[in-house]
């Protein structure tokens, strides 16, 4: 079984640094086991029962290169007990999904099937969860939507679209360097059209710079209005994407770009996950010089994701949960599906997954068990220098209801290091400050603090009175309990998918 497992192409020059980065993070999200490299491994080093756990589990996910190994570990009894009949059924369905070599395999077997009377129609229960049929129904992104949720995603994108933009003083082209950034963003709209908690999903490239440019993106969301709806309406999870782009430079201003992406789009059509991350990764930064279209980005995360890597897992999620890079497949927004992707990719600890599902989790009043869950997320996410994890977590920690959970101390020292590259105007980490303060006992600081959050907030039109509320619990010498997260990050019932469906 030959198989790919280096990195992919490298690129020279001035575009060096957006090509390196698209590589590390491919390959820093190889986890020690569940994706197609590290089963891989596994087998050469003779470690069969493992690296027959590792392919089962892609293949389950649809992945045709696993499937076909595990059909021909099951013919050759390689960590498993030897089956004709289960090698003939996974033989027949990676030859469904393009496999060639499985073609062979599967007639191979037919001739030993032959001499069992129904072998084949039980070959075809063992993976009838796992065709492309079965999985489109549970994990895969569909080519259409029902009437119902097709206007949900209609109603959810005109509340998403600002009414009027706030565009921050961006440094000059010769501040920038010729540096060109895109970034994707998610946050909540509220009933009266402000934005809360922007969060960066996805970042591109990386450098000295990257965390000022993150700051004017999270600034230009919560200064920006959007469309107000009737008071009592659920609150919008949305996404938005930015693009710092130099007009004045070409393709040719960065040597090596084309046969780079050449070598990345052939890799990804040869099936290399790496490389189909990467050619993701690249349609999504949405660089004009790469003439590419950042909404056919997901296919390419789906067939990574079927790989099992981690950080295609959690573009693929986010992606579906978020409705972006969607456009191909009609739109298909479903936030089952898009939880489910979510939760593999955090348990190969992805923080980026840990930090969305643990938002999720937290809305409403949820049960102790649920922010244990979401706290140990959080937790690993910030332990890896997540610093939204970091915000989420003191928030938690600060004010939870539940004091088995609540550390005042601790989220002191996380809104401080969360809060160490703000441009002062969000009101959130002053909010988890004053209620960590408050919750230690220290009224008079959180008043100070509670006031500097509710001059932000003044600022940007937010409705005062919850911040008003605290502050005066405060200068009773009293704490204020609650969830300083609770925005409604779930989407309202009777959207495309119910977060009851993806918790089943």
């Amino acid at each position: 079984m030959m198989r790919k497992s280096g990195p992919g192409p490298r690129l020279p020059g001035r575009f060096a640094a957006l090509a390196l980065l698209v590589l590390a993070m491919a390959v820093d999200a190889l986890p020690a086991h569940a994706d197609l490299y590290a089963a891989s491994r596994y087998y050469k080093k003779g470690e069969y029962a493992r690296a027959f756990h590792e392919f089962l589990a892609l293949a389950r996910l649809g992945q045709p290169l696993a499937q076909f190994d595990i059909a021909y570990m099951y013919a050759q009894g390689q960590g498993t007990p030897q089956s004709a009949i289960h090698a003939y059924a996974w033989a027949k369905l990676a030859a469904q999904n393009g496999q060639a070599k499985a073609v062979t395999l599967a007639r191979e077997l037919r001739a030993t099937l032959a001499l069992a009377p129904g072998s084949r129609r039980v070959a075809r229960w063992i993976t009838a969860p796992y065709t492309p049929a079965a999985l489109a129904r549970t994990l895969l992104p569909e080519s259409h939507l029902s009437a119902a949720a097709r206007q949900a995603y209609r109603a959810k994108v005109r509340a998403c679209r600002p009414v009027r933009t706030y565009k921050p003083d961006f440094p000059s082209q010769e501040q920038w360097n010729g540096e060109q950034w895109g970034l994707i963003e998610t946050f909540t709209v509220l009933p009266d059209g402000t934005a809360r908690l922007p969060h960066v999903l996805f970042q591109l490239p990386v450098s000295a710079h990257h965390r000022d440019f993150d700051a004017l993106a999270r600034e230009s969301v919560l200064r920006s209005r959007f469309a107000a709806r009737p008071a009592g309406s659920a609150p919008v999870t949305c996404s938005i994407a930015y693009q710092f782009v130099m007009w004045s430079l070409r393709a040719t201003d960065y040597p090596g770009l084309e046969s780079y992406l050449y070598r990345v789009r052939r890799g990804a059509k040869a099936g290399d996950p790496i490389s189909e991350l990467n050619y993701g990764l690249l349609l999504m930064g949405g660089l004009p010089q790469l003439r590419t279209d950042r909404h056919a980005a997901l296919s390419w995360f789906v067939k990574a994701a079927q790989a099992g890597l981690p950080l295609a897992q959690f573009e693929t999620g986010a992606g579906l949960l978020m409705g972006v890079g969607l456009a191909g497949w009609d739109n298909t927004w479903d936030v089952a599906k898009g939880l489910r992707w979510l939760h593999l990719a955090a348990a190969q600890h992805e923080p980026h997954a840990e930090v969305l599902l643990a938002q999720w989790q937290l809305h409403g009043k949820p049960s102790l068990a649920t922010v244990r869950q979401a706290v140990q997320w959080l937790s690993e996410a910030a332990a890896q220098g997540n610093r939204f994890a970091r915000l989420y977590l003191a928030a938690v920690l600060a004010a939870s209801p539940q004091p088995a959970i609540r550390d005042p101390q601790r989220a002191l020292v996380l809104e401080s290091e969360a809060d160490e590259h703000s441009l002062g105007v969000d009101p959130t980490g002053l909010e988890i400050r004053a209620a960590a303060l408050a919750a230690e006992g220290h009224f008079m600081r959180a008043v100070k603090v509670e006031r500097q959050a509710i001059q932000r907030a003044r600022r940007l039109r937010w409705n005062l009175a919850p911040l008003q509320q605290r502050l005066a619990r405060y200068q009773a010498h009293r704490s204020w309990y609650g969830n300083l997260l609770d925005y409604g990050v779930m989407p309202p019932a009777g959207t495309a998918r119910s977060a009851r469906a993806a918790r089943s």
